[in-house]
């Protein structure tokens, strides 16, 4: 078996990043708002069926909350319901990026 070039390699490390980017999109991944259990709203990646930076329970997650600087139960915003004014404060404050 022929080993692949770095140029290969990187191409191939970018198609499969995109082939799996796009779905996520799809499914409502990447950036989405939410409310911690403090009441706190900010904009988080929220990858379905999986995370990538907190302990998932179901529907809901826990991870540091970067308003209130503490370790909280995180839920997913409904955006149907949610207010302009909630909308706005939670794409006010976005937590750490893992990529």
């Amino acid at each position: 078996m022929s080993r692949l070039s770095r140029e290969k390699r990187l191409l191939l490390a970018i198609t499969a990043g995109v082939a799996v980017a796009g779905p996520l999109r799809l499914l409502g991944g990447f950036d989405r708002p939410v409310r911690c259990s403090a009441g706190h709203l900010f904009t988080t990646i929220w990858v379905p069926f999986g995370s990538l930076k907190a302990i998932r329970l179901g529907r809901r997650r826990i991870q540091r909350c970067p308003v209130g600087h503490h370790w909280s139960m995180v839920t997913p915003l409904d955006t149907d319901t949610a207010t302009a004014e909630q909308l706005q404060a939670a794409a006010a404050v976005h937590d750490v990026r893992v990529f």
